[in-house]
C-alpha cells in the first residue's frame, strides 16, 4: 500500500518541495494538496494520509484549529502533523496538541524536511489496508487484482469491460472502498459505505425529504453501500428515472475521487447474485472511455495533486491513436473545441486564448485527456531543449507518434 503525505498550505511550493524530496528519496509516496483547512478535511474522505504537513495560516482557518479538530476525530487523531511556522510560533501548538510531532522553522529545508519525514514515515507504516479489511468474501471469486502503481484505472475498467465480467470492482481508499457494480461488461453504479464522501453534492431531492428518513438511509448506505437515493426511491416513492440518473452520476462523482487519491490497490470480485439494491438497476450504454470522462468531468483544479498539474507553459500533441480516440469520445462543446485547436506545436496558452476559455479550464482538459492517452503534453522545459521535440511532418512530435 502506497504512503500519502497531505501538503495543507496555501502555497504550491510546499508542495513541490515534498514532491522533490519524496522523489529523490522515497518510492511509492504520494503527495496530495489542500490549499485550504475546508479542502483538507475533504480530502480525508478520499484517501487517508500518513503524515500531514501544515501551514500555520491558512485562508480559512489558522493551524491550532486544524490540529485542534484533527486532534478531536477519531478517524484523524492519529495522522501525525509536522507544522511549518516562523519565530517558534509553532512551539506552543506542538506543547498543546499531541498530534503535533514537530515544528519545522521557515523557510524549509529539503534537509530538514528530509529528516523528519524519514523518521515519521517508517513509524507509521501501513498494517494493511482497512478497506479491505471490512469485506469478507471468498477469495476464489477474485477474477484480478493489481494497485494503480503499476496498471492506470483505465486498464481496470477496461478489462472488465472487455472480458463482458459481472460482479464489483472495488478501488480500496481510506476506511471504505469505492465499489463499481459491473453486469456483463456493461457499468451499473459506482456506489461507497462512505456517506460523506458520496454525498459531498446532493440533489434537491435530500433537502424535500423527511430528516428521520435521511438518517436512515445513511445508516443503510453505511452498512450495505446502498445509495441513499435507491433507499429514499423505495421508501418515499421518488420517480424511478429521476433516481437512476442520480444514482449515476454520484457514481460517477465518487470515483472521481480515485484520480486524485494517489495510488490505490483494486480487485473484480465475480458475482453470481447482487445485492438486492443493485439488481433491476438498469445499465449505461457508455463504453469505458466515455465513462471515465464523465468522471473526469467532476475533478476540481485544486484537488490535482502537484504531479498532475500540467505546465502552463507546455504544448499538447495527439498520441498515435488520440485522434482516432477522441472521434469516439462524447465530447463537450468546450472540449471538442480544444480537440479541433491541437495540432501539436501551438502552445496550451495560446489554444486557450484561441477557444476563449480561463486557462485552469483548458490544463483539466489536458489532464482529462491525458489520463485517456488521447495526447502527451509537453512541458517548458523539454520544449526549451534544442532538438527535443522533432515532428513526424504531421505537427506531431515524433515521440507522441511512437507512444
Amino acid at each position: 500500500m502506497s504512503q500519502k503525505i497531505l501538503v495543507i498550505d496555501d502555497s504550491l511550493a510546499a508542495s513541490k518541495l515534498a514532491e522533490n524530496v519524496m522523489a529523490q528519496n522515497f518510492n511509492g509516496v504520494d503527495v496530495l494538496l489542500a490549499q485550504r483547512g475546508a479542502d483538507a478535511f475533504e480530502r480525508f474522505n478520499v484517501a487517508q494520509p500518513d503524515l500531514i504537513i501544515l501551514n500555520e495560516s491558512m485562508p480559512d482557518m489558522d493551524a491550532e484549529a486544524i490540529c485542534y479538530r484533527l486532534l478531536n476525530d477519531p478517524a484523524t487523531a492519529k495522522v501525525p502533523v509536522v507544522l511549518l511556522a516562523t519565530n517558534g510560533n509553532g512551539d506552543a501548538i506542538e506543547e498543546r496538541y499531541d498530534n503535533v510531532i514537530r515544528v519545522l522553522p521557515k523557510p524549509v529545508t529539503p534537509e530538514s524536511l528530509l529528516e523528519v519525514l524519514t523518521t515519521a514515515l517508517s513509524k507509521s507504516k501501513s498494517g494493511g489496508n482497512p478497506a479491505r479489511q471490512l469485506l469478507f468474501h471468498d477469495a476464489s471469486r477474485t477474477v484480478f487484482s493489481g494497485h494503480t502503481a503499476f496498471f492506470s484505472l483505465r486498464s481496470a475498467l477496461q478489462m472488465a469491460y472487455g472480458d463482458r465480467l459481472t460482479g464489483v470492482l472495488r478501488f480500496f481508499i481510506n476506511r471504505f472502498p469505492i465499489e463499481l457494480f459491473i453486469n456483463k461488461g456493461r457499468f451499473l453504479f459506482a456506489t461507497t459505505r462512505n456517506f460523506q464522501l458520496y454525498c459531498r453534492e446532493s440533489p434537491v431531492i435530500l433537502s424535500a425529504t423527511n430528516l428521520g428518513l435521511i438518517v436512515e438511509g445513511q445508516t443503510t448506505q453505511a452498512a450495505s453501500g446502498c445509495p441513499i437515493f435507491l433507499f429514499l426511491s423505495v421508501r418515499n416513492g421518488f420517480p424511478h428515472d429521476d433516481v437512476v440518473q442520480i444514482v449515476r452520476d454520484h457514481g460517477m462523482r465518487v470515483f472521481s475521487s480515485l484520480w486524485t487519491a494517489g495510488r490505490v490497490m483494486f480487485e473484480f470480485e465475480e458475482l453470481q447474485q447482487f445485492p438486492e439494491y443493485v439488481r433491476n438497476f438498469p445499465p449505461a450504454n457508455e463504453d469505458p472511455d466515455n465513462w471515465i470522462l464523465g468522471s473526469l468531468r467532476h475533478v476540481r483544479f485544486d484537488a490535482l495533486m502537484g504531479m498532475q498539474r500540467p505546465d502552463p507553459n507546455g504544448s499538447p500533441a495527439y498520441t498515435r491513436k488520440g485522434y482516432e480516440l477522441i472521434q469516439k469520445l462524447k465530447l463537450n462543446d468546450v472540449e471538442a473545441r480544444f480537440a479541433t485547436a491541437i495540432n501539436g506545436a501551438e502552445s496550451l496558452q495560446s489554444i486557450a486564448k484561441k477557444i476563449g476559455i480561463p486557462l485552469n479550464d483548458a490544463l483539466l482538459i489536458v489532464f482529462r485527456f491525458a489520463a485517456l492517452d488521447i495526447i502527451d503534453y509537453w512541458s517548458s522545459n523539454v520544449l526549451s531543449l534544442p532538438g527535443a521535440v522533432p515532428t513526424n511532418g504531421g505537427g506531431v512530435p515524433a515521440a507522441a507518434a511512437a507512444s
